[in-house]
């Protein structure tokens, strides 16, 4: 058992993510790569045909890359989204598909707080690129559902930059994921909403003071006229909701500033044309009948792509437009080839560049399972016109009681004016209390997913159809939707306690040192003593006289404890 992990964790990075050894002068050749990524945002763009917001440093992105029409992440709500984004792998096949399975939030009486534990060989994409010879860094999001493994990142931190780098890592190509919480749902709240929520839930209210703090200032020659905001005909055209909106649109301004003053850095840098840029949210919009939903008003997406002239992959487009169907699972194998890394066999995602330039996507599909504590069991699948939708629980109303969403004024507005009988048929019926076993919707037509044709027997064989498909998608991932969230919980944590990664043990063997651990797959880490940076174990080390310390971790699990080896 003693070389288990070697096995293991060896042949999943060198044979599938690493390339053979590079020279020093090849592997500067690989482009650095830039996540820009928005919290809660549908493509509220002018680029997708929507000028509200001023967005000049964003909209100079698009100009010069790809804008696709037709992406959509897997779930309507971010930490499932987030485990997908970093896998590349559908949330409801490694476990991490129920909202928030730590301890921020006790699901239901009787399952207990829990990190999800994907299947073994299952690594974060950057820790890939780590092995690869990057530098990674994330900049204030690490919820996977799998806990934030040591592995993943060299850095992690409040604000995005690469000169953060040690002097030794600046000839590194570098992976830098930038979260912008300026569009996060609670800053859609007036500040006293915040206030309050921050009261009440015990939370140092120095952290709203810096929020406001920080967030850059409206430009006030840019002004919204709030009585000219377009509400969708699900919510309530009420001065509240405009006001919700328009805030939403201030935000996405406020984000714009912060992007630019990073795509200036780099340009003064001299990276402008090294670096490749995706811009993109983790989930749609932040408001009612959008987040947590997996319509497209919660998971159509911003997605763009901007590849400077170098590093172009031939046959590939630079700019324009691309209005095929695409899913965030696509984004970490893209990300691996284009940084020269191979992709593993169990991503479930595939490469814009080569795999679905070849074949294009049918279908992309979507789920939502426990949101806080409350279930509600759904799985869609979309193609390029109809998105169909089953309900495992029917029973259950559409909109369940979710306390921080009820927080928000306009959602408690809204369930007020349902109260007193003052909403249409269309924006009352996502508040029933009971939904249809299936639903099916034809986007071309009804974009904002108001009719329901399902029994509408003229689109019988396109519900067959979709039906069918999404029956054999959720087969071929072995969706886990009838596991009780209790067994899961237990199985990935026995007794309720965290398991803990097996210590590394050390090898000594033809003066090369080997590191293993005989819990299955972990991810080794090694430094010499005194220094804080862990690297990435590969392949046997060369032992001088340097004391190296040794750390692994499994996803899901406590890290071991630092084991030392004296020559």
């Amino acid at each position: 058992m003693k070389n288990i992990n070697i096995l293991c964790f060896f042949l999943v990075m060198i044979a599938m993510a690493c390339q053979p050894k590079e020279k020093v002068e090849e592997i500067k050749k690989r482009p650095n790569i830039i996540w820009l990524v928005a919290e809660d945002l549908s493509p509220r763009f002018s680029f997708y045909g929507d000028s509200t917001a001023y967005t000049p440093a964003i909209d100079a992105i698009a100009a010069k890359g790809v804008v696709y029409e037709n992406a959509f992440t897997v779930s309507g709500v971010c930490a499932p989204s987030r485990s997908s984004m970093i896998t590349g792998c559908y949330p409801s096949s490694i476990g991490t598909q129920h909202m928030r399975q730590s301890k921020s939030v006790i699901p239901m009486p009787g399952v207990p707080n829990y990190n999800a534990v994907p299947p073994a060989e299952i690594k974060a994409f950057p820790e890939l690129l780590r092995a690869a010879g990057y530098w990674t860094a994330s900049y204030r999001k690490l919820d996977y559902q799998f806990g934030a493994p040591f592995t993943i990142w060299d850095e992690v931190g409040e604000d995005p930059h690469w000169r953060h780098r040690r002097e030794e890592d600046k000839d590194k190509p570098f992976f830098i994921y930038s979260t912008y919480e300026i569009t996060h749902e609670v800053n859609i709240w007036p500040d006293s909403t915040k206030e309050k929520f921050f009261l009440d839930k015990k939370i140092d209210p120095m952290k709203l003071a810096k929020d406001v703090r920080v967030r850059p200032p409206l430009d006030t020659l840019k002004k919204i006229d709030v009585g000219e905001i377009m509400v969708p005909p699900y919510l309530p055209n009420t001065e509240l909701a405009r006001g919700h909106i328009q805030r939403l649109y201030y935000n996405t301004m406020r984000m714009d500033q912060q992007i630019a003053r990073l795509m200036a850095d780099l340009k003064a840098d001299g990276l402008e044309e090294n670096t490749i840029i995706f811009f993109m949210s983790d989930h749609g919009d932040c408001l009612p009948r959008a987040k947590r939903w997996i319509n497209e008003s919660g998971t159509k997406v911003p997605l763009v792509i901007y590849i400077p002239d170098q590093f172009l992959p031939e046959g590939f487009v630079q700019k324009g437009r691309d209005n095929h169907l695409y899913s965030y699972l696509d984004l970490p194998p893209t990300v691996l080839e284009m940084a020269g890394v191979a992709v593993p066999d169990w991503i479930q995602g595939h490469s814009i560049i080569s795999d679905l330039k070849e074949r294009p996507r049918q279908y992309v599909y979507g789920s939502r399972d426990r949101m806080d504590n409350k279930y509600d069991i759904r799985r869609a699948v979309r193609d390029e016109q109809y998105r169909y939708i089953k309900n495992f629980e029917p029973l259950k109303p559409y909109q369940q009681q979710i306390e921080f969403l009820e927080r928000m004024p306009l959602m408690s507005e809204i369930l007020k004016m349902k109260a007193a009988g003052k909403l249409n048929e269309t924006q009352a019926a996502w508040l029933a209390d009971s939904k249809p076993e299936e639903e099916l919707y034809d986007l071309k037509n009804d974009p904002f997913e108001i009719k329901n044709l399902s029994e509408d027997s003229k689109y019988e064989s396109t519900k067959l159809r979709l039906s069918n498909e999404l029956s054999r998608w959720m087969d071929e991932i072995n969706d886990m939707y009838q596991i009780d969230e209790k067994e899961q919980a237990e199985s990935a944590w026995p007794n309720g306690e965290r398991p803990t990664t097996k210590a590394v043990d050390f090898t000594l063997e033809n003066g090369r040192l080997s590191l293993s651990s005989i819990t299955q797959c972990a991810s080794i880490a090694y430094r010499t003593k005194g220094r804080e940076r862990w690297e990435i174990y590969m392949a046997p080390l060369n032992i001088k006289t340097d004391t190296i310390e040794a750390k692994a971790v499994r996803y899901g699990f406590e890290a071991s404890e630092i084991t030392t080896y004296t020559p």
